[in-house]
C-alpha cells in the first residue's frame, strides 16, 4: 500500500516495512527519526521494536495484539502527529586521533586522492554527520555524508583486524568500529571511546537521527583518554 511518498509493505507475519521514496539527506533522516518516536510513543502497547534504516522503518509488532492490516491503518492515522514531548536529537562530539600509528590507511588514501594527510583530516572533521542507521556490528554507526573529495570504494582486500574505535571511510559515508572486527573501510583514525556497552541501559549512546561531530586529539591525549575508561562522549 502506498501513501504519498511512503510505501507500506507486509514484510512478514510480524513486521511492517515503511519505505520512503525520498532523496537520502538530513531532512529525510530527521523525518524518519521523528516518525519512529511517534510510533514508539503512540503504538507502544502493540509494538515490539522499530528499526530505523537509511530510508525505511521496520516495525516489529505483537501478532497477538494487532493484525498487519490494522497496524497499517494505525500507522497512517498517527503519521502526521507532532509531539513536543520528544527528546530532541543530539549532536555527539567524538574525539579522534588521526596519528599514522592508528590511521593505517590514511597515507595510501591521501595518495589515491592526490591530497595531503592534513587535507584529508581537515575535510573529514569539518563536516557534521547524520547517524543514518545502525548495523553490521552492535553499535556500528553509518554516518553521512562525507565531502565529495573523500568519496571512495571499499578496499579490494578487506582488513582482517580493524581495531575497536577505528574511524573508516567508504563510498559517501564514514563509520566507527565499536569492536575489533574484519572490515573493508579505509581507516583514517581512531577514537578512545567505548561505542557499545551491554551493561548500560542504552548500550549505544547514539541513535539514528542524531549527529556526530569529530574533534581531533593528539596521540598523547588518545592514550590518556584510553586509560580513563569512564570517559563519555559529549552531547549538545
Amino acid at each position: 500500500m502506498a501513501n504519498n511518498s511512503k510505501t507500506y509493505f507486509v514484510f512478514n507475519e510480524r513486521s511492517i516495512l515503511i519505505s520512503y521514496n525520498h532523496s537520502i539527506n538530513s531532512k529525510l533522516i530527521s523525518n524518519l527519526s521523528n516518525t519512529r518516536k511517534t510510533i514508539e510513543t503512540h503504538l507502544n502497547d502493540c509494538i515490539i521494536e522499530v528499526v530505523q534504516s537509511i530510508n525505511s522503518l521496520l516495525i516489529i509488532f505483537d501478532i497477538n495484539k494487532i493484525s498487519a492490516n490494522d497496524l497499517i491503518k494505525d500507522l497512517k492515522r498517527i503519521e502526521d502527529i507532532e509531539d513536543d514531548l520528544y527528546e530532541p536529537n543530539k549532536t555527539w562530539q567524538i574525539p579522534v586521533c588521526y596519528d599514522l600509528k592508528f590511521a593505517i590507511d590514511l597515507e595510501n588514501f591521501a595518495k589515491e586522492k592526490k591530497l595531503s594527510t592534513s587535507e584529508i583530516i581537515n575535510i573529514h572533521k569539518s563536516k557534521l554527520y547524520d547517524v543514518l542507521s545502525m548495523g553490521f556490528l552492535p553499535g556500528f554507526m553509518y554516518l553521512g555524508f562525507t565531502d565529495k573529495n573523500l568519496h571512495c570504494e571499499r578496499k579490494e582486500v578487506p582488513s582482517l583486524d580493524i581495531k575497536k574505535g577505528s574511524i573508516g571511510i567508504a563510498l559517501n559515508q564514514t563509520c566507527i568500529y565499536p569492536q575489533n572486527s574484519p572490515g573493508g573501510w579505509h581507516i583514517i583514525g581512531v577514537s578512545p571511546l567505548n561505542f557499545f556497552d551491554l551493561k548500560s541501559n542504552n548500550p549505544c549512546f547514539a541513535k539514528p537521527g542524531d549527529k556526530i561531530q569529530f574533534t581531533e586529539i593528539s596521540k598523547k591525549q588518545f592514550q590518556k583518554m584510553k586509560k580513563e575508561k569512564t570517559i563519555k562522549p559529549l552531547s549538545k
